[in-house]
């Protein structure tokens, strides 16, 4: 008898609620905050009603949850798959962060946008079947391609396709960049930290499966292209956590050849090419001024590094019943304000903290590492690369805390990019 999981993606979902997931995806990966902007949508700008705070993709879902409860039995299966353990901790975790809100007056954009909207993806993307993922799949790859392509168009051209709009703590206004140089790629994505921090996810998901599984050829053309947008987007922690991993991935395929005694030629044509062709990309990038946007950073980041330590110094003067139950005094932003921190506080675990306590942010985590083994049984041992990786970067960077896309996407990666291997693995036991 098939497992939760397996049974989960067999069920034959409805198809106009398919269609709704589909375009929920599309929205997360393409419709960023400045493009919205643009339209006079003020998502993470100053300004406009409380609804615009709201990502248009947690609307969609919204109405992909209606749509399907509108079929035969539709509400029956979805009440079954918000019982599922793993589903109903996430679910429970992301209302208690969305309750903390509601109890100490914040915005309920952030947890919205951040928690719930995350929990509804996996819970709908867990219900597809196969094909459908596979579906899915492919429109995922094409908006990375996309996001890739519009990175390097960027950079040729010297401008942004929506300019970015930065919000500075103190003053509430926006930020005029005009003045800092050399402006890094933000893709459709719509920020050069949120492009690079999922470019890289989705790189570390690609050697993962390219090392020890199998990859398609779509999945290759989108590796190529997003590895030649990395660099323009800039983000010194997340290059820097996919290089680790990668590299900690390539020890492990060695170890693993050598235990063998005997390394085949394929296995150490892969091995030299990966020690060689790293230091040559990398050249080739910094002639051909690829590397200009991080060299930039490592010369003046405009004060980004100093916001990291502002972060540390405000963790470290918070009283330990803020520690554990969150802005309860709503302090937070006078202390921001307080130390100087111009882009609020970018290490994210700190922010996740300093905001909701460390009891619901330690609830958050332990509802997420549950999602993660159920994907590490069901799909592939090699989840635990990207999310290693995630870890990594979302240290130096904003990562899961404020409102950000960035662990919906990262789940819906996981879940599309990995099925494949769950759906040879059931073709292996059945052949």
């Amino acid at each position: 008898m098939p497992d939760s999981f397996q049974r989960n993606m067999l069920m034959p979902a409805p198809q106009l609620s398919l269609l709704v997931l589909a375009l929920a995806i599309i929205a997360l990966f393409s419709l960023s905050g400045n493009v919205l902007y643009l339209f006079g949508i003020s998502y993470d700008s100053p300004g406009g009603s409380p609804l615009q705070k709201i990502h248009p993709s947690s609307y969609l879902l919204l109405l992909s949850i209606m749509a399907w409860a509108m079929y035969r039995n539709g509400i029956q299966q979805l009440y079954s798959l918000t019982l599922l353990r793993s589903h109903l901790f996430l679910l429970t975790a992301a209302a208690c962060l969305l309750l903390q809100d509601i109890l100490l007056g914040r915005p309920l954009s952030s947890a919205i946008v951040s928690y719930v909207s995350a929990a509804l993806f996996v819970l709908l993307l867990k219900a597809q079947s196969l094909k459908r993922l596979a579906q899915l799949k492919q429109l995922l790859l094409l908006l990375l391609f996309a996001n890739a392509a519009v990175g390097v168009y960027e950079y040729l051209t010297g401008g942004l396709i929506a300019p970015l709009v930065l919000t500075d703590i103190s003053s509430g206004e926006v930020i005029d960049t005009s003045h800092w140089g050399q402006v890094r790629s933000a893709g459709l994505m719509g920020h050069p930290l949120t492009s690079t921090m999922l470019s890289g996810f989705f790189l570390v998901c690609f050697c993962a499966r390219f090392l020890f599984a199998r990859v398609s050829l779509g999945e290759s053309l989108t590796a190529a292209m997003l590895l030649a947008a990395l660099p323009l987007f800039g983000g010194r922690g997340a290059i820097l956590a996919f290089l680790i991993v990668v590299m900690l991935m390539l020890i492990i395929k060695g170890a693993q050849s050598l235990q063998r005694r005997a390394m085949s030629r394929h296995a150490l044509l892969y091995l030299l090419c990966s020690l060689l062709l790293l230091p040559l990309l990398s050249y080739a990038a910094y002639l051909t001024g690829f590397l200009d946007p991080v060299l930039s950073r490592m010369e003046d980041d405009n004060g980004s590094a100093s916001t990291r330590l502002i972060a540390i110094e405000i963790m470290l003067d918070t009283p330990l019943l803020n520690l554990l139950l969150g802005d309860v005094d709503r302090s937070l932003s006078a202390k921001v304000l307080l130390y100087g921190s111009r882009y609020g506080i970018e290490i994210g675990w700190i922010a996740l903290i300093l905001t909701y306590g460390a009891l619901l942010s330690g609830f958050l985590l332990y509802a997420l590492y549950l999602n993660l083994c159920q994907l590490y049984q069901r799909l592939s041992p090699l989840v635990i690369f990207p999310w290693l990786y995630a870890f990594i970067a979302w240290s130096s960077g904003t990562g899961i805390s404020g409102k950000t896309i960035m662990l919906s996407a990262a789940l819906i990666m996981t879940i599309l990019l990995f099925v494949e291997d769950n759906q040879f693995r059931q073709r292996a036991v059945v052949s």
